[in-house]
């Protein structure tokens, strides 16, 4: 009976030390640090996949008090008595046609899916995508890229997650968070290659001829070919190229950025971007985001020049873009990054009308435009300017017509002008800018002038009786000193003055009670007058009337 009894109790501490044992034949892991107000009981449950692991944790950890464990306390648990259970990933961003093969059916990609082992994405031409895994890893998808999901699980509450995504073609780019223990692991592969990182942020392409590319942005990260254990160590700023059937290529240094030139950082119309070329690029890759991060790509293109237009339809607002270079190995270089803001809303106007406005009568001075019946602008800019480039602006008016009269005081000659739409507070861009020239119709005066020893005596054609005839002397040409002016109506054609000095004079034609008036005449020079008795204000004026 006694031998019964020992071989009984024999058996059972074998069979718990086999136990405790067996839990630990994964050497690897994972290390927790206890918090304030853990314990035993709650960390097994939180963590574990069964509670009765419970006395084996406080066993391989040599604990005494498993109700009252010191905050810092480290505790090691093996990664085979985690829970574990299959993850999923969201989409956090999509733009285009993209799908989902799920069980041999395609779905629409949206914001609401749900990715899960075993589905496979399909971004579609001018489209793309940004994944986010369970640990909040990133991988946003270009277009043209088909990728399969081949293993998504997480470690319970741990923070661990595995995550392997195979690349069938097109390209990827991924910001891995970084290493929360042995659990944690992040794959991407190809045809051609595997890639293993944790913390970096890297780009794996494939194209159709089973040819990867792997661009490291931050970090390091280990690439292989077929044979998984003969992988190479690719580190930031370094890229490989590797063909199916051969190991990696020796890693490169990627190409530098672009240098930007674009001289604008506002556009009022399509944005043109442009960059100096690059000695050893075969081409660029230029990207367009709504996010600095460039986590969400609205647009993207492939050229061989060193400029382009951007013709994506946009909203007013701030905008990211960015340049890479291809080396002749397809391998993509460090990124260019610059910014823009968009004002293209409301429409500008169309402009109407001849290059002469004349301010005889209101029709011929008035400026006006057209708006897209589309227009939901509730006011307009008018600008006038002497120059092109309108640093020098002479009228700067709100209007709610779709017209603007000039005023009779705009000096007359060569102006430019450009409205801008208005809706509420909201400024649109500005129309292309036109030029007139603002004249009138009275008719030139002609002025004539006769001097002799003693005087000067001028005289004119006959003007209309609704007219006057407006005669100024001044000492010098711009006429800004000593400046005598003298006003006739249609009865006076002669006038005679008896200078000591020399004049300039000049003659205009105004109507009574208007701002309406000619030009002014070509300016007379009078020489100094050696038998002047008279001062230069003192002058004898003979009036003939007609």
């Amino acid at each position: 009976m006694r031998f019964i009894i020992g071989f009984v109790l024999y058996l059972c501490v074998s069979l718990q030390t086999y136990g405790i044992e067996n839990r630990q034949t994964d050497n690897k892991t994972w290390v927790y640090v206890v918090s304030n107000g853990d314990n035993l009981w709650n960390i097994t449950s939180k963590f574990l996949k069964k509670i009765d692991y419970y006395t084996d944790l406080q066993k391989i950890n040599n604990i005494k008090y498993p109700k009252r464990i010191n905050p810092g306390t480290v505790i090691r648990i093996p990664m085979s008595w985690l829970k574990h259970s299959p993850a999923t990933a969201r989409v956090a961003f999509q733009q285009g046609n993209n799908q989902y093969l799920r069980n041999e059916e395609l779905h629409p990609l949206t914001l609401a899916t749900k990715l899960v082992l075993g589905d496979e994405v399909r971004i579609g031409d001018d489209a793309s995508a940004t994944v986010v895994f369970a640990d909040q890893s990133e991988m946003v998808l270009f277009k043209n890229t088909i990728v399969a999901f081949d293993h998504l699980s997480a470690y319970g509450k741990t923070g661990m997650v595995d995550t392997r995504i195979r690349v069938i073609q097109g390209k990827v780019e991924t910001s891995a968070q970084k290493n929360k223990g042995p659990g944690s692991r992040l794959d991407i592969s190809t045809p051609s290659a595997i890639s293993s990182v944790r913390g970096t942020q890297y780009r794996v392409s494939n194209t159709t001829d089973n040819i990867s590319t792997v661009e490291v942005i931050e970090g390091n990260v280990a690439v292989a070919g077929e044979e998984p254990n003969k992988s190479i160590s690719v580190t930031a700023g370094l890229g490989t190229r590797i063909e199916q059937g051969k190991p990696p290529s020796k890693p490169v240094k990627l190409l530098p950025p672009p240098q930007l030139n674009t001289s604008t950082n506002v556009f009022e119309s399509t944005p043109f971007v442009s960059w100096e070329a690059l000695p050893k690029a075969a081409r660029y890759n230029i990207q367009l985001s709504d996010s600095s991060s460039f986590k969400s790509i609205l647009w993207q293109a492939l050229t061989t020049e060193n400029s382009i237009h951007i013709p994506v339809k946009l909203s007013d607002g701030k905008y990211f873009y960015r340049v890479t270079a291809f080396d002749d190995l397809g391998i993509e270089g460090v990124a260019a990054n610059a910014h823009f803001s968009l004002n293209l809303y409301p429409y500008a106007p169309k402009l109407n009308g001849a290059s002469q406005r004349f301010n005889s009568t209101v029709a011929e001075r008035n400026l006006s435009w057209e708006v897209k019946p589309t227009s939901k602008a509730t006011s307009y800019l008018v600008e006038l300017a002497s120059d092109e480039k309108f640093k020098q602006k002479v009228i700067e008016k709100h209007v709610k017509a779709t017209e603007f009269s000039l005023p009779d005081t705009l000096a007359f000659g060569d102006y430019y002008w450009r409205v801008s739409s208005l809706e509420n507070n909201d400024k649109g861009p500005a129309s292309p800018v036109a030029k007139f020239n603002w004249a009138t119709k009275v008719s030139l005066p002609n002025c004539f002038v006769d001097q002799s020893e003693d005087s000067v005596k001028l005289s004119w054609s006959v003007i209309s009786p609704n007219q006057n005839i407006v005669i100024q002397a001044a000492q010098n040409s711009e006429f800004s000193t000593t400046l005598n002016e003298y006003r006739f109506d249609n009865k006076t054609t002669e006038l005679t003055l008896n200078p000591e000095q020399e004049l300039f004079i000049r003659c205009k034609v105004v109507l009574p009670n208007t701002q309406i008036e000619s030009q002014w005449s070509e300016t007379q020079h009078i020489s100094q007058i050696d038998k002047g008795i008279l001062s230069l204000f003192g002058f004898i004026l003979l009036v003939i009337l007609i």
